[in-house]
């Protein structure tokens, strides 16, 4: 075997273990950003997490990929800066470093593959300036730069201030069509009564400019759910309940719909009613008993934590545990008022999904979901 056949063979290997490491390492940087969110004052997880994200750049540097070292540099500035005090850890810097730590892996991917990288050279050098700058700004300007970070990393992320939503509704996260075409792709037959639930949930949407787009989404992807596990749901059964289960949220003061700070527990009462409610409405109609239970079911837990009768994992119906994804997935990756009022990245999302299985969601229909939305993603 020639020299040049060896030195091959080796950098062959060489990329291979070091491609399986930094995926193990990218996950467990994943898991322990989350982790910080629940204990931002942690520093064994924060030190855990600077000596990840500084081996990953090492080993980088190591392969030869040093021109993608920058930005887990700009990444180790703003841990420092929190190791030193001069930053407070928050959700919004959890979503700038887990950002930076997915780019980082499309961008070994893309390099791996030869592929077109997701950023050119003049995004790159922009984006750790202003990962950078993250840890130096004050309070005052702080939020333009993550902003100005996630907009590179993540353009569907935004609003990132408590400003009201333009009317006409924002940008969605997956390819959305109309309700309509929706219901043919997944023959869901459009009588009466299901023309009336459409026509329902125009109304719905008009009450508040958080809501605006909502029902397309959703429909779209319980409807893909079901119909990727086999349809164990009567998909028009999973339409009714996907345009209904909020049906009664429309009849809370917009006080609480639009209340940026939490909830009190009478306000919570409220909230939590809708469901209730909106059983009754629907089971009043003897052939969406099925769609009547699934709205009921919605907000109930796998631990048995949820609401409205604490059931648990074997006792919910198997629409209302999609729909309880659904539900989740689409208040996190677009703004509510009464929770963080801000988008959160695609990843991020699909991550604190996967980290709520066996608790709030039951674990298969969370590998279903895993599935259907990034199949949905990559359609947009």
């Amino acid at each position: 075997m020639s020299t040049q056949m060896r030195d091959d063979e080796f950098q062959r290997d060489l990329m291979q273990d070091f491609f399986m490491d930094f995926q193990e390492a990218h996950q467990h940087c994943e898991n322990t950003l989350i982790d910080l969110e629940h204990e931002p004052d942690n520093n064994a997880l924060l030190n855990d997490l600077f000596r990840s994200v500084h081996t990953i750049k090492g080993n980088l540097i190591y392969v030869g990929l040093r021109d993608l070292s920058p930005l887990l540099q700009s990444v180790e500035d703003i841990l420092d800066a929190i190791r030193q005090g001069h930053l407070r850890y928050d959700t919004y810097l959890s979503d700038v470093i887990l950002m930076a730590m997915d780019t980082t892996d499309k961008l070994v991917v893309t390099r791996m593959e030869k592929n077109e990288p997701p950023l050119n050279e003049l995004e790159m050098n922009r984006l750790c300036d202003l990962i950078s700058k993250i840890a130096a700004s004050d309070e005052s300007e702080r939020l333009d730069v993550i902003r100005g970070a996630l907009q590179i990393m993540a353009p569907d992320t935004i609003n990132l201030s408590r400003k009201p939503l333009p009317q006409g509704g924002e940008k969605t996260l997956l390819a959305q069509p109309s309700g309509e075409a929706i219901l043919k792709q997944y023959g869901v037959t459009l009588n009466d009564d299901m023309i009336f639930f459409s026509q329902l949930s125009e109304p719905l949407e008009q009450r508040s400019q958080y809501w605006q787009g909502r029902t397309a989404r959703m429909l779209q992807l319980t409807l893909a759910m079901n119909r990727h596990a086999g349809e164990p749901v009567d998909p028009s059964q999973m339409a009714a309940a996907a345009y209904m289960h909020d049906i009664a949220m429309a009849f809370l003061p917009l006080d609480i719909l639009h209340k940026s700070s939490p909830l009190n527990a009478e306000e919570m009462s409220l909230l939590r009613s809708h469901t209730q409610q909106a059983f009754t409405l629907i089971s009043a109609m003897k052939r969406w008993d099925q769609a009547s239970y699934i709205v009921l079911e919605h907000h109930e837990r796998e631990d048995g934590k949820g609401y409205p009768a604490g059931l648990t994992g074997q006792h919910i119906c198997p629409g209302a545990k999609i729909l309880s994804i659904v539900d989740a997935f689409d208040a996190r990756t677009h703004e509510r008022a009464y929770s963080t009022n801000m988008k959160r990245p695609f990843v991020r999302a699909i991550l604190e999904i996967n980290r709520c299985a066996g608790t709030h969601f039951d674990p298969n229909w969370v590998g279903v979901f895993n599935e259907v939305a990034r199949s949905l993603q990559q359609q947009r």
